[in-house]
């Protein structure tokens, strides 16, 4: 099913629909996202769902995943199963306490949350990037506008892949000097050394990635899907959506995609991270990728998320960050 909301979906969300207040609240508070799935909407705090919103069978489920529930903060949910809810004002008005049950949570499983198999702990800094990157008062400034965070897509082979950010490359007039082509960007992120390497780390993916792109058109399809939800974000005024041409972007279909590898928080002696930056197992990847995509890594501008082409460095360049 394609990663887009139906027109009832957006009907309901915009002004006057049911759905409203939802949009509303976020539109309102910038700790808030909402991401578009396969007629959901997932509204994110912290890089986790807050509350995910369903269109089945004509009728609206309301889920919160109660695993965030702890006994030293409880929340009297407005309901026990929390589906079939008419009511989307009695949700927004324990959003706050929702807030506060995902601070705690993170709080007390720490050491869970840094190890865990789903890496909650980059979670929360994708959707600081996009914050960064989208809306902002860098924003305008920077290169690149996430449209989505903690995503997956489902391909015509049959694959499901799982991106930690979609967008697009939207160069400023200073970057546009080095690269003036609108393209998609897929964003690999990658929080610390613990979640350099391993069945979740950075080779893991960029390897699915090139098996993904080999001999396909996934690429293309990736980037109508992208170019969709960018213009569903677009009609329903989400924060940061007000960039980019009105019509539609045929050339991001035809230009090299970007892939941008985002490795953030490394200490830069650290030994993990020269050694993989030099193995030959990602040098090989890099370069078979290349043929389909143009592979950089980030570097900071000095502190910060904001993510520019002028910072952007060969995997032979970046080896000399080190």
């Amino acid at each position: 099913m394609a990663r887009e909301l139906s027109s009832k979906f957006i009907e309901d969300l915009k002004e006057g629909g049911t759905l409203y207040p939802f949009l509303e609240f976020v539109r309102k508070d910038t700790s808030l996202d909402m991401q578009i799935r396969p007629d959901e909407v997932h509204i994110y705090y912290r890089g986790i769902a807050l509350l995910i919103v369903r269109l089945r069978v004509g009728k609206y489920d309301m889920l919160f995943n109660q695993n965030y529930l702890t006994k030293s903060y409880e929340v009297d949910l407005p309901s026990v199963d929390n589906t079939l809810m008419d009511d989307p004002e009695r949700w927004v008005e324990v959003f706050a306490d929702l807030k506060t049950c995902i601070d705690v949570y993170l709080s007390c499983n720490e050491k869970t949350v840094y190890y865990c198999e789903e890496q909650v702990v980059v979670k929360d800094f994708l959707q600081t990037t996009m914050r960064e990157n989208n809306y902002s008062a860098v924003a305008p400034r920077t290169d690149y506008h996430i449209t989505d965070i903690d995503c997956q897509s489902s391909f015509s082979t049959g694959t499901i892949m799982r991106f930690d950010m979609l967008g697009l490359y939207l160069p400023t007039k200073a970057a546009a000097q080095i690269d003036p082509n609108p393209a998609l960007a897929v964003f690999a992120m990658r929080f610390g050394s613990m979640n350099l390497t391993g069945p979740h780390g950075l080779m893991s993916f960029l390897e699915k990635l090139f098996k993904l792109v080999e001999g396909s058109h996934a690429l293309e399809e990736l980037a109508t899907e992208v170019e969709k939800v960018f213009y569903q974000r677009k009609r329903l005024l989400l924060p940061g959506s007000m960039v980019g041409p009105k019509e539609g972007f045929t050339e991001i279909i035809r230009n090299k995609p970007h892939l941008v590898i985002n490795l953030a928080n490394l200490e830069p002696e650290g030994g993990q991270l020269g050694k993989l930056i030099r193995s030959n197992e990602l040098q090989n990847v890099v370069r078979l990728l290349r043929d389909s995509m143009d592979v950089k890594f980030a570097h900071s501008r000095f502190m910060g998320y904001g993510i520019y082409r002028k910072c952007l460095y060969s995997l032979d360049e970046i080896a000399k960050f080190l």
